[in-house]
């Protein structure tokens, strides 16, 4: 019997549990020293008419060689996303914009422009597009492809 017993023994393997770190907790003190965070506005009216309209801009550049300008020279990766309009989207296709879904602006800042004699206002607004591309293919008709899109606008406003 103490031979079965400590064949199974050895069956078992025995480890050491570490506890996993954590922050300690918060307690009601601590909480009340944090500030709050201020609450995102929406962007100003004016803001909102130029976003209309450089998102009209943008959708009708799309598939163009126009585009290739209003992108950034930031943008990542922009010849690639030029490439691919040229080899992956078909010639007809058209994107349409079909909702402005949300537009907040991200940052704001004013400096001096390149001369040093005027400043400029740059607001970047990040704005959610519900969109839609069409076109028309050989083999199954037209087609229609929505998608959920977020694009980043640059304004700036001269003073």
């Amino acid at each position: 019997m103490l031979l079965l017993s400590a064949a199974a023994a050895q069956a078992q393997e025995s480890r050491v549990f570490n506890p996993i770190g954590r922050p300690q907790p918060v307690g009601p003190a601590q909480a009340t020293q944090a500030a709050p965070a201020p609450l995102a506005s929406p962007p100003p009216a004016a803001v909102k008419t130029v976003i209309d309209a450089s998102v009209d801009r943008f959708a009708k550049s799309w598939n163009t060689p126009a585009l290739g300008s209003g992108l950034s020279r930031a943008f990542y990766d922009r010849e690639r996303v030029m490439d691919a309009l040229v080899t992956r989207v078909p010639r007809d296709a058209v994107l349409r914009v079909l909702a402005v879904q949300s537009a907040q602006v991200l940052s704001q800042e004013t400096r001096r422009t390149s001369n040093g004699l005027e400043t400029e206002v740059v607001t970047r607004v990040a704005v959610v597009l519900r969109t839609q591309v069409e076109f028309n293919d050989p083999a199954t008709g037209f087609q229609r492809r929505e998608g959920l899109n977020e694009a980043i606008f640059v304004l700036r406003d001269v003073q």
